[in-house]
């Protein structure tokens, strides 16, 4: 479920085809929205081939409002993006669907959005487009993109719930190790090696240095060190000669490095 979705409705503006209804209220409820809002639509909007392609998503399609303009649809919202396959005005601002999610995501969480889509034979008009605050459009191959209503709407959905989920990665509660806890890692890592009988190439010091570039590139938490300091212990105990036995010096190991 997209968490912070719940404020962002989808707007289908005269929408001629109730076959393409019923499958944005299917791509709505497969990404996590639920609110549709249908202008002044000019087909039957719960038709039983609407139904049909909304597949299991029914009570969408049977929740979605229906209001006579767009200025209706728009009235309590603070944020409104128009839709389009052409760029309207080149003063405006204009995002893909992609770089529209986060943000539109981070305007909804307390107060009402909307994504605007036109027409399925014309889109939507100049005026229909100016009452939006932004215009998007997705980036196609081809220099005449003909793509379904309802696939677009599936694309816009879809980078909102994939935005929803990068927001959630970013939120956890890293426990990230300090310094000093990656200074010891390193320094039991030295004595680990140093125990082993390896023999670097320059010197130890120069040896580990290769080993802060691995692990400074990776996000390790305090556990993650302390997994890493279990590990070298089991090999320091593992390298420990066996009572009784002197270990000899002229052993080398095969941990060398050139």
């Amino acid at each position: 479920m997209i968490r912070s979705a719940d404020n962002i409705r989808i707007v289908l503006v005269q929408p001629e085809s109730p076959g393409n209804v019923g499958a944005v209220a299917r791509a709505l409820k497969t990404m996590g929205l639920s609110e549709l809002v249908l202008v002044a639509p000019i087909c039957d909007p719960r038709s039983d081939h609407a139904v049909a392609l909304a597949h299991n998503a029914t009570n969408v399609l049977a929740a979605a409002r229906i209001v006579p303009t767009l200025e209706q649809a728009l009235s309590d919202t603070t944020f409104s993006v128009a839709t389009t396959n052409r760029i309207r005005c080149q003063n405006a601002p204009f995002l893909t669907p992609r770089q529209l999610a986060p943000d539109l995501l981070a305007k909804s969480v307390s107060h009402p959005a909307a994504i605007v889509f036109g027409r399925e034979s014309s889109g939507l008009t100049n005026a229909e487009a100016s009452l939006c605050s932004i215009q998007s459009t997705v980036p196609a191959a081809t220099d005449v993109p003909s793509l379904n209503l309802a696939q677009a709407v599936m694309i816009y959905v879809y980078e909102l719930f994939q935005a929803s989920l990068v927001h959630d990665e970013e939120t956890y509660p890293w426990q990230l190790a300090s310094h000093s806890e990656f200074e010891q890692f390193y320094a039991h890592l030295g004595q680990t090696l140093e125990q082993l009988g390896t023999r670097p190439a320059t010197t130890m010091d120069n040896y580990i240095a290769r080993f802060r570039r691995v692990l400074s590139r990776v996000p390790l938490e305090s556990r993650d060190i302390r997994l890493l300091h279990s590990l070298l212990a089991t090999v320091n105990r593992q390298a420990e000669p066996a009572p009784g036995i002197r270990n000899s010096g002229g052993s080398r190991s095969a941990a060398n490095s050139g």
